[in-house]
């Protein structure tokens, strides 16, 4: 059955029809023909918009009667807060029951127009179709947001490769299976080479990205390009855009790794020179020692040369020791030079790698990630910046807002709005624990104010709608009565 406001409200236009219909008809019996004319049609597009409510209302009493104590919700429930928030609803001591279907967006939308459900648990908004079919039977529809879910494209902060931002297009071009796009200046960028990756099909940022950047209802590794490389981890898919964190530490060292090997082949070469000027000396001293003894010089010169020959031996044994010291401290400082210079070359060649993230990981290293900008192909939504705002209000291309969709009829029944009421009050922190991205407490506020009656329901507009609506405020801005 209608709820009393709706059955007033239709009493109330189906009088006021009727009333200006008769109003137009007597005005215009003293005026021309042409005048009878305009009269005699608006009464008939007066009478037909009657006839038209009346049989809304007819529809609307024939509609299956929501019975007391149960609450039944349908749709995307399998991916959402819904089951999650329900249980502890339940937990919390409620008498209520919570029917939790789980047939897909497309016909938990029919079955709320049908007026068989309460709410509906989706990831996107109802559709035009869908909310004429609300309509038609008098239902009007109400949406409430628990939270919001997004994905950030991203490659190494402090790089560049000639610019930050993307089409959502350009995204699908670079990941869509067979995709031909192997540098960044063949999405109208810098000659850089390009190379994906992202998580495996066990993230849930795998499904998000599938549906939402390539269209799959059930993504799989076939939607993607064969040298895509499906990591295990979020971690693993930072390492890949970044590098790791051992070769940053490796590679900033670099310079002087470098000048410390230089330095020691320059402190060898010099050695070496220093052994062989001790090796000459040893073979002179040796030739004089020879010659005393052969001339038979006086015993005490003979004593000199000796203790020239044994001054040379050692200096020599000296001479060789440093040199085999510097070769080792040579060798090791190579080593380590070479090691920090691959390490390098592979934190270099990082530049220009793509991976993508959900929101809550990339907020979490945000100095290290540098996301891209989304725009649309049409221009529309140019180049957003991913945020908590821009995730939770839409506008960012590559977000989806998590909403529980009703029905004034619905929402006017205790046992609905008790559960959507304990469902803001614990959404903040039951997306916190999801790792989604939680709404802002003003919104939380905003929206528990409409389901406890302080505040009157926006109604959902289609979007087509809503420019026009816009238009038609601006223009003539009037004071009209709250809903």
């Amino acid at each position: 059955m209608p709820t009393p406001s709706a059955a007033r409200r239709g009493l109330a236009i189906g009088a006021g029809l009727l009333l200006a219909a008769g109003l137009l008809t007597s005005c215009s019996s003293d005026e021309g023909d042409g005048t009878d004319l305009v009269a005699q049609a608006q009464e008939v597009q007066y009478r037909t918009e009657l006839a038209q409510q009346q049989e809304i209302e007819r529809r609307a009493a024939n509609l299956p009667t929501r019975p007391a104590g149960t609450v039944v919700i349908d749709g995307n429930t399998d991916s959402s807060l819904t089951r999650d928030l329900t249980s502890a609803y339940v937990a919390d001591g409620t008498v209520t029951t919570v029917d939790v279907g789980h047939s897909g967006e497309d016909e938990a939308f029919q079955r709320l127009c049908a007026g068989e459900i309460d709410l509906v648990d989706s990831s996107r908004a109802i559709s035009r179709s869908e909310w004429e079919a609300c309509r038609a039977v008098g239902l009007d529809v109400v949406q409430f947001q628990v939270a919001a879910d997004a994905v950030v494209v991203a490659i190494k902060s402090e790089s560049d490769v000639g610019g930050d931002c993307l089409t959502t297009q350009q995204v699908q071009d670079i990941y869509r299976a067979g995709s031909p796009v192997t540098n960044w200046a063949q999405v109208g960028l810098d000659e850089v080479p390009l190379s994906v990756a992202g998580p495996d099909t066990q993230n849930k940022a795998f499904d998000f990205f599938g549906r939402t950047v390539l269209d799959a209802q059930q993504p799989s590794l076939v939607n993607l390009r064969s040298d895509y490389r499906a990591l295990d981890s979020d971690r693993g898919s930072r390492t890949f855009v970044v590098g790791s964190a051992r070769d940053e530490r490796i590679a900033g060292t670099n310079a002087d790794r470098q000048r410390v090997r230089e330095q020691l082949r320059s402190e060898v070469a010099a050695q070496r020179q220093v052994v062989d000027d001790a090796r000459d000396e040893v073979e002179a001293a040796t030739a004089e020692v020879t010659k005393g003894v052969r001339d038979q010089r006086p015993a005490a010169d003979q004593a000199r040369d000796q203790q020239r020959l044994d001054k040379a031996n050692a200096a020599y044994q000296a001479a060789r020791t440093k040199l085999v010291t510097l070769k080792a401290s040579w060798t090791r400082a190579k080593r380590a030079a070479d090691g920090s210079a691959a390490a390098l070359k592979r934190y270099e060649a990082t530049r220009g790698h793509l991976s993508y993230f959900r929101f809550s990981y990339y907020e979490l290293f945000e100095e290290q990630l540098r996301p891209f900008e989304i725009t649309l192909p049409d221009g529309q939504r140019n180049c957003v910046f991913p945020s908590q705002r821009t995730i939770v209000s839409g506008q960012y291309p590559l977000s989806q807002q998590l909403l529980l969709t009703t029905t004034t009829r619905s929402l006017d029944r205790d046992d609905v709005s008790g559960l959507l009421e304990f469902t803001l009050s614990h959404a903040v922190q039951e997306a916190e624990d999801a790792r989604l991205v939680p709404l802002p407490d003003a919104q939380v506020n905003q929206q528990l104010a409409v389901v406890r009656g302080e505040q009157a329901p926006t109604l959902v507009v289609p979007e087509e709608d809503k420019a026009a609506v816009e238009s038609t405020k601006d223009a003539e801005p009037v004071d009209e009565p709250a809903q």
